[in-house]
């Protein structure tokens, strides 16, 4: 593979990385993601509760609280602009005891006022009215009324195919092996034998990222996973608000969401482990969402589940988000320690990456017209005839499929398709439609790894194998 030369390289190719990666492409330089996994969205950021959290319980003045604040700002702008879908339901933290009220009151009111996020008391009458299912025990609950949940993997491809309009790259199926200094440069060796030389690399390598850092002898932090287990049942519930717990001191609880493309989500669990590819769900797991659930909301105990999925989130040894030059290396900047707010605080982390960029030496000139808004990309392909039905529970057709297959991020999985247009999520969760899919997918491999791209202004896409 022939060597490439970058301004900029972005390690990770998650909600983080890719929100750097397409803020690098507001300005005049050359940049790149580098993903080890065959596309964006595979680690923390493919298995969350999807929910845009205002940082009304983070720690003031720590990273992730400004990180936060800074999101609430462009979250707005960002959902216009990449199409993400979104809803703003808000969310009430639920008081079941008197213990739990005092709680709410003398820590999480005066912590929402720290952050400059708005919150109110709402009476046990006003909950039940707004969401029925919550349980009769309930004293009330504080309401965030800004809260809301959108489609994580939405959010992440699409900040990488609006950076790839703006003439990113974005080489996925390859990981970094090891990194060295060359002059003012590092030079990144990557696992397929290729080579990239770059002025400067952010580290968003995820549960992965101490690793990153340590290749250039930065072993200032470490990351531990914390796994948490789901449910997603597609049963009516009663509540129109995202309905959470009184959190513990290691995680915000089991909470039940309402999920953007319809049902439910329970969960998740916190369970510290070693292991940072251990995504197994337990029945043990499981069981302690649905119980932790139907305290909140009693129909849950007993509820029917189309899935059950686990997440690993990073638990990082300074306890607060890294958004910082190495100390090593000033070449490096981390985009570390991101936990479960990751999703939320994004836009934010790279507004702050990209000035962390600048005081490093990187110089930022605007450019006069990059592209801003991501075009629809998701309908027929070349606005042909929808054809055969392949996903008879979702309706889905070999246009949309063929349509979501020649877009500016490259899908060569099943999973891939079935993140980008929702085949395999219906009742019979792909019994019925993998082995056509499977068929599309061949085809377009036996295509070659690069094919134009039509109705795109200019694109610039790179997979493993790929020049």
């Amino acid at each position: 593979m022939q060597r490439k030369v970058m301004d900029v390289v972005v390690v990770g190719g998650g909600i983080v990385g890719t929100a750097i990666l397409r803020k690098l492409t507001f300005y005049d330089l050359t940049a790149a993601l580098v993903e080890k996994q065959p596309d964006v969205c595979e680690g923390a950021s493919k298995a969350n509760s999807g929910i845009i959290h205002t940082g009304f319980d983070a720690k003031p003045q720590t990273v992730e609280a400004e990180c936060l604040r800074r999101s609430r700002e462009l979250w707005p702008d960002l959902v216009s602009q990449l199409k993400i879908p979104y809803i703003s339901c808000g969310a009430v933290m639920v008081a079941t005891s008197e213990e739990e009220r005092e709680i709410i009151f003398s820590t999480y009111v005066p912590n929402a006022q720290a952050n400059g996020v708005e919150v109110h008391w709402m009476e046990a009458e006003e909950l039940r009215e707004m969401n029925p299912a919550v349980s009769d025990q309930a004293l009330g609950g504080l309401v965030i009324s800004d809260e809301a949940i959108c489609d994580p993997f939405w959010a992440t491809r699409a900040n990488a195919e609006l950076a790839v309009l703006n003439g990113a790259e974005v080489l996925l199926g390859v990981g970094v092996q090891r990194i060295e200094q060359e002059d003012d440069h590092l030079r990144l060796v990557l696992d397929d034998g290729g080579e990239i030389l770059t002025r400067y690399v952010v580290n968003a390598a995820g549960l992965w990222a101490d690793e990153i850092a340590r290749m250039i002898g930065d072993d200032s932090f470490t990351l531990t996973p914390r796994k948490g287990q789901f449910l997603l049942t597609e049963e009516q519930v009663d509540i129109t608000q995202i309905i959470l717990p009184v959190p513990t001191k290691i995680s915000k609880g089991v909470l039940i969401s309402p999920v953007v493309f319809g049902g439910f989500l329970l969960g998740p669990t916190a369970e510290d482990q070693e292991d940072k590819w251990d995504r197994s769900t337990t029945s043990e797991g499981l069981t302690f969402v649905s119980e932790g659930c139907s305290k909140l909301v009693p129909q849950t105990q007993n509820m029917s589940t189309i899935r059950q999925f686990a997440g690993l989130r990073a638990v990082c040894s300074e306890g607060d988000f890294v958004i910082r030059p190495s100390s090593q290396n000033q070449r490096m900047v981390h985009a570390a320690g991101i936990r479960s707010t990751g999703v939320s605080a994004s836009p934010g982390i790279a507004e702050l990456v990209v000035e962390k960029l600048e005081q490093a030496g990187l110089m930022l000139d605007p450019k006069s017209d990059p592209t801003l808004e991501l075009p629809e990309l998701f309908g027929e392909a070349d606005g042909s005839e929808t054809g055969e039905i392949i996903c008879l529970c979702r309706s889905i057709s070999r246009g949309e499929l063929l349509g979501a297959l020649s877009r500016p991020i490259r899908c060569t999985t099943v999973d891939g398709l079935k993140r980008r247009t929702g085949a395999t999520l219906g009742e019979c969760q792909g019994n019925c439609c993998i082995p056509k899919i499977m068929d599309l997918l061949a085809e377009q491999s036996a295509m070659g790894p690069e094919q134009p791209l039509k109705g795109l202004r200019h694109s610039h896409v790179a997979m493993r194998g790929a020049k």
